[in-house]
């Protein structure tokens, strides 16, 4: 048994685990999560903002005063979208490095969805767990989906642009204009899936990432939120256009003030939950299982397993 930590710096959230892995499961020791909203205007600027980088860094040193606490057998610390795609991506790094000792790597979008499905799948039982599978980790900066039709198979990867803060940034409460946007964005690459198979059809659908974990906790009403509760719920489509009717219905400061969601969450839950809602009608899929792990899961659990590093975005960005 050893003891490892995995964080995820991703465009809203900032994560933390430190766990112990045995046989390829976790034992949680430690689990933070601070909201950053680090992709704060880079999709107007491409850059990183100067206070989104100090609020990042505040978070770090946290992190890192954490871990210092566990006799750690391994770190992985993974950057995703918006430290991908900024243009100052560099001097961020750099300053992490500098203030907290911390050495980020920068997933490419590949990489970034095989270790969803790491993570998603390492907290199914095996009664869970049939295949095709597909599973869409909707995110801050971006979507990813992951396919795979057998066990242990090379996935069908499609990473797109379509992200919880970056479409709240653009279109506010249009729901409508932001339908559009994704729905043109889905049918090309959601083909070329279907090329290659039946993407459509037969395939269990598992969501992870924090709109989904959070949606499931408002269907289920938790004061706070409970893991344990909100992995294996599953949503309906019945069940999530009820969700998004009644989110929709209230302001953001509203939804932020909803038990159960992480902070800050209310303000680009809408979002999420409609990339989720068009996803689930392109995919024709009934349903879809919630995983509470799934990326953070996954960059431990590779981090464990001596698979550091082998994937990362052309390795000038990581540091």
């Amino acid at each position: 048994m050893s003891i490892a930590c995995g964080i995820d710096i991703g465009t809203n959230s900032f994560r933390l685990l430190v766990a112990e892995v045995q046989d390829g499961r976790l034992h949680p020791l430690a689990h933070e999560l601070v909201t950053v909203r680090l992709g704060e205007g880079l999709w107007r600027s491409g850059r990183l903002s100067s206070a989104a980088m100090i609020r990042a860094e505040v978070a770090l040193a946290r992190f890192a005063a954490t871990m210092a606490s566990f006799p750690l057998h391994s770190v992985r610390i993974c950057a995703t979208h918006a430290v991908r795609k900024a243009a100052n991506s560099r001097e961020f790094l750099q300053r992490v490095l500098s203030l907290t000792g911390l050495r980020v790597e920068v997933l490419c979008d590949k990489e970034e969805a095989r270790l969803a499905l790491l993570g998603a799948l390492s907290a199914l039982p095996e009664t869970q767990l049939r295949h095709p599978l597909v599973l869409v980790d909707v995110g801050g900066g971006s979507t990813e989906i992951i396919r795979q039709t057998v066990p242990l198979s090379e996935p069908q990867v499609i990473s797109l642009p379509l992200g919880a803060v970056g479409l709240t940034e653009e279109f506010g409460a249009d729901c409508q204009g932001m339908r559009k946007k994704i729905r043109a964005m889905l049918d090309p690459p959601l083909r070329s899936l279907e090329g290659k198979g039946p993407a459509r059809h037969n395939s269990l659908m598992i969501a992870s990432g924090g709109t989904v974990t959070s949606l499931a906790a408002f269907a289920l009403g938790l004061e706070r939120y409970d893991a344990q509760r909100v992995q294996n719920y599953t949503l309906s489509q019945a069940k999530l256009d009820n969700l998004v009717a009644r989110l929709t219905a209230l302001s953001p400061g509203e939804r932020n003030g909803v038990p159960g969601l992480a902070e800050g969450r209310g303000e680009i839950i809408v979002a999420g939950a409609v990339v989720l809602q068009e996803l689930q009608l392109a995919l024709a899929c009934p349903s879809l299982l919630v995983s509470d792990a799934g990326l953070l899961e996954g960059i431990l659990l590779s981090g464990a397993q001596g698979r550091h590093g082998q994937n990362s975005q052309n390795d000038p960005l990581s540091l």
